[in-house]
C-alpha cells in the first residue's frame, strides 16, 4: 500500500511512502545496544539505577566503569546481554 502526502507546509511537494518489507522490518527491530547507562538500562527494562548497582555487587549482571586514570567521576554501563539473561532466569523461577 502506498501512500501520497500532498499537504506539506513547504508548498506541496509530494512525498510517497510504502510499507517495510518484512527482512527490513524485522533487522530494524533486532538493533538493541550491547551496553547501556542507567536511565538507557531504566528504559529497555525499568530496572533503577540502585537496583542495577544491587545486582552488579551480587555477580548477577556485568557492567563496566568508564573512567580516566585518576578521575574520581566516570561511566558505568551495563551489559544487556547479562541483564536480559537475569530476567530470564528470574522468570523462570532461578532468582
Amino acid at each position: 500500500m502506498k501512500t501520497t502526502d500532498t499537504n506539506n507546509a513547504a508548498g506541496g511537494t509530494a512525498h510517497t511512502t510504502a510499507p517495510l518489507s518484512e527482512a527490513v522490518a524485522k533487522a530494524s527491530q533486532q538493533h538493541e545496544p550491547e551496553y547501556a547507562d542507567s536511565p538507557g538500562a531504566k528504559a529497555l527494562f525499568g530496572l533503577g539505577r540502585s537496583y542495577l548497582y544491587r545486582l552488579h555487587a551480587d555477580g548477577l549482571i556485568q557492567g563496566v566503569s568508564l573512567r580516566k586514570r585518576g578521575q574520581t567521576k566516570g561511566k558505568r554501563l551495563w551489559n544487556v546481554d547479562s541483564i536480559r539473561r537475569y530476567l530470564s532466569a528470574a522468570m523462570k523461577g532461578g532468582e
